[in-house]
């Protein structure tokens, strides 16, 4: 079986409320507390892009690649570098992904995550196939197939977060990451409201607050955590320093008894295998986006799975199927650090899934046992999504 052809599909999704709630859209510039706010505020459309590989057998496969900040890509970025890495993956064996991944190295291209994610996602969608597997069959097979879900909470006042958390509780969800201001606020007002999310959930579910590197120094970070929060065991704090200080967030992991959860400071296999040995953090998070798909994200879980850090899965944003991917390779994690986040579709309102895929029911995450991703794209629609603009 070869690839021999590889089309890359740029979509425009319509937002949702949800969208605009998260990532301060129709904000004016001056009441933006995170710089990323300024690339995705106030946009009409969601920028991602759709990669379709068609093998000399007649398997097809289908991945989703997310314009994004913490990528550094942008659409035409990723069309671009989708393009170049079509010479290399076109007359490849899917089942070789090893040496497609390692090809792709040696193209010498710093970064590029998300390109690389929806080839690799494609990829594994036609070995699935071609298998009769579904994916996480083919990441080692699954600890899990049904389980919980993690919700992504934009920030407000304490009382308005602790009535989302109580609402998000009773539709299921068992784990909350609020989105915090950081210093342009102040940590105080985020520690209120972490205290007001706390005392609404049941001291079952874990608080996971996402500050987006925006807490300071590793000095703000452990004086507020010790001050405000030393007795609170279901508290995790992600990612409160700047991605590059690893020494920063060791310090913190260190000095306070809450678990820390590393994110932007994995950058690739190196910095995964630096954390880990050094135990630089509590917690590690994974995104597909983020690690370049399901081969690279694999292999940073089992590091961090044998220095023994539990792993948490969160989603890509883009569409039902990054929502099913990321399901598929929770799935795969041994040692789980909280149910995963797979809730981006709420925030888009088209559909390109037509059928399949993960399903809900009874408030759980339930995956499919069909080969592949498990689902059918509406292409269609996708390409009526690629005319938009």
């Amino acid at each position: 079986m070869k690839i021999i052809k590889v089309e890359a599909i740029p979509v425009w999704y319509q937002v949702t409320d949800e969208y605009h709630a998260l990532f301060g859209s129709n904000k004016k510039k001056s009441t933006m507390v995170h710089a990323r706010e300024g690339w995705f505020a106030n946009i009409a459309y969601k920028e991602n892009v759709f990669v379709k590989l068609t093998t000399d057998e007649g398997v097809v496969g289908w991945g989703e690649a997310c314009a994004h900040p913490v990528t550094s890509e942008t659409l035409g970025g990723l069309l671009s570098t989708i393009e170049l890495f079509s010479r290399t993956v076109i007359g490849k064996d899917p089942f070789q992904i090893g040496a497609i991944h390692a090809a792709l190295d040696h193209l010498f291209l710093q970064g590029n995550a998300g390109a690389r994610c929806a080839i690799d996602i494609a990829l594994y969608d036609i070995m699935g196939k071609a298998s009769g597997q579904p994916i996480y069959n083919l990441l080692g097979g699954a600890y899990q197939k049904t389980f919980g879900r993690l919700a992504t909470m934009p920030r407000a006042e304490p009382r308005r977060m602790a009535a989302h958390a109580r609402k998000l509780l009773a539709q299921g969800y068992t784990c909350f990451e609020p989105k915090m201001t950081g210093h342009l606020e102040s940590l105080d007002a985020d520690a209120d409201r972490l205290d007001a999310i706390i005392e609404a959930v049941p001291g079952s579910c874990l608080v996971v607050a996402d500050p987006n590197q925006m807490w300071g120094t590793a000095k703000d970070t452990i004086e507020v955590l010790l001050r405000r929060f030393s007795g609170v065991a279901n508290l995790a704090i992600e990612q409160p320093v700047m991605y590059y200080d690893l020494n920063g967030l060791a310090a913190i992991t260190q000095a306070v008894p809450n678990k820390v959860v590393a994110d932007e400071a994995i950058q690739n296999l190196s910095t995964m295998i630096e954390i880990a040995s050094r135990r630089i953090a509590d917690m590690v998070s994974l995104k597909l986006g983020k690690c370049g798909g399901f081969y690279k994200a694999v292999q940073m879980m089992r590091i961090a799975e044998a220095a023994g850090l539990p792993v948490r899965i969160d989603w890509t944003q883009g569409s039902h199927l990054l929502d099913t991917a990321t399901g598929h390779l929770h799935a795969a994690v041994r040692h789980v650090g909280c149910d995963p986040g797979m809730d981006y579709q709420l925030r888009i309102k088209d559909r390109p899934v037509a059928d399949g895929g993960a399903t809900i029911r009874g408030g759980k995450v339930v995956m499919p046992e069909t080969p592949g991703l498990g689902l059918t794209v509406d292409e269609k629609l996708i390409r009526r999504l690629s005319k938009r603009r």
